[in-house]
């Protein structure tokens, strides 16, 4: 019974020591109540080319002479166009190609740039358009819409690719000569599983029923917008910095490849930068780029840091045949230590720019709200595309 009584009383001692020790080591190590724990700005996981879900985009512009607000509303918002479409949670690979259409006579009946993950060389089309030609209300719509289905390199249609087409203009189609019946050349598009919507500037009553015949064919949206396209600009506390902050993260690229690829992509990159600074282009759309420049992983064209970050480039195995002159003259110890030294650079700005734009985006929604307006070519694109690709699991 004495034994008995022992061995329930030992084990009650161990009970409460156990307790109080557990007790001390929780209190000791447990975060405080009101601790609030930081926040931590990841980059976009890097995954190989042609993985994950994929938007391609063709913009179908009619850049005759009244279209000249609408025009300078794209060069405007393209990029923040692009950047709500990445920015979705599955982080889809995004290709843009143009489609800018006239009429017979004019100086050109289309011109096409086909899809492309070079968002610059994008930009760098639209920056070339300008407003002119047309005169009389019919425009080359069926050629434009044709091209836009025929010759923009789409991807072969899988579950994870959606493809949209957004015909922009205020005139309804030529339906004379050779030019192809924009309702014919819809359903080829819908057959295709494309997806066709129409964003109609001004107010012409025959434009809006084809462009209304068109969306409904095309298994897509109808949008009327101001003859001007009705872009907002608002200017946010964060535009300077982020438009410094996108051209010191440009200053980072290093060309690689072959001389002339490496040629190559510092002119499309001086190209756009000279042609920014031509326009005199508004922090906006600066800042937008320098979003851009953050998070796409195929931001620059032949960059070697991008190669490294993206797995296709092995920093301790390097072709010296494709460096750039100052990494070429380096011994491997050196070159390696200037690469990772460039990376980190890299990483540091870019950051700072996830940093802030998250603050802008904010400051943006509260200055939206405030000023309540909508209804712009920006909105109306940014409009579809969320619905759309909702049906494609892009999120």
């Amino acid at each position: 019974m004495e034994r008995n009584s022992v061995k329930i009383a030992v084990c009650v001692l161990a009970f409460f020591v156990g307790v109080g020790i557990a007790g001390i080591f929780y209190f000791k190590t447990r975060p405080a109540i009101d601790e609030v724990p930081p926040v931590v700005l990841e980059e976009p996981p890097r995954r190989e080319a042609g993985q994950g879900k994929t938007l391609e985009m063709v913009f179908v512009i009619d850049t005759t002479g009244s279209m000249g607000g609408l025009i300078e509303g794209a060069k405007e918002k393209i990029w923040s166009i692009v950047n709500e479409a990445m920015q979705k949670s599955s982080q889809p690979r995004v290709r843009v190609g143009l489609v800018a259409y006239r009429d017979q006579g004019d100086a050109y009946v289309t011109r096409v740039l086909p899809l492309t993950e070079d968002l610059d060389q994008v930009y760098s089309t639209l920056m070339d358009y300008d407003a002119a030609g047309g005169g009389d209300t019919p425009e080359a719509v069926g050629s434009g819409l044709a091209d836009s289905v025929a010759k923009a390199g789409w991807s072969k249609q899988r579950d994870d690719v959606a493809q949209i087409i957004f015909l922009v203009g205020d005139a309804p189609p030529q339906v004379s000569g050779n030019e192809p019946n924009v309702l014919a050349v819809t359903a080829k598009a819908a057959e295709k599983n494309m997806i066709v919507n129409t964003i109609q500037c001004g107010a012409s009553a025959d434009t809006q029923k084809i462009w209304q015949e068109i969306a409904q064919r095309g298994q897509g949206k109808y949008f009327a917008i101001a003859q001007n396209g009705g872009v907002e600009t608002i200017k946010t506390p964060y535009d300077e910095r982020l438009s410094e902050l996108g051209s010191k993260i440009g200053s980072t690229y290093t060309a690689y490849g072959s001389e002339d690829v490496r040629m190559q992509g510092v002119a499309s990159l001086e190209s756009v930068e000279s042609k920014m600074s031509a326009a005199n282009t508004a922090a906006p759309a600066r800042a937008d780029r320098a979003l851009n420049k953050a998070m796409n992983r195929d931001a620059y064209r032949n960059d070697l840091l991008q190669d490294i970050e993206n797995g296709k480039a092995d920093i301790n195995n390097l072709n010296e045949g494709e460096l750039p002159a100052d990494l070429k003259a380096m011994s491997t110890s050196q070159r390696a230590a200037e690469i990772q030294k460039r990376l980190g650079d890299r990483k540091k700005i870019r950051d700072e720019i996830l940093t802030l734009s998250r603050q802008r985006t904010a400051y943006l929604e509260e200055e939206r709200k405030r000023l309540g307006k909508t209804g712009g070519f920006d909105t109306a694109v940014t409009s579809a595309l969320g619905e759309q690709l909702k049906t494609k699991g892009i999120e």
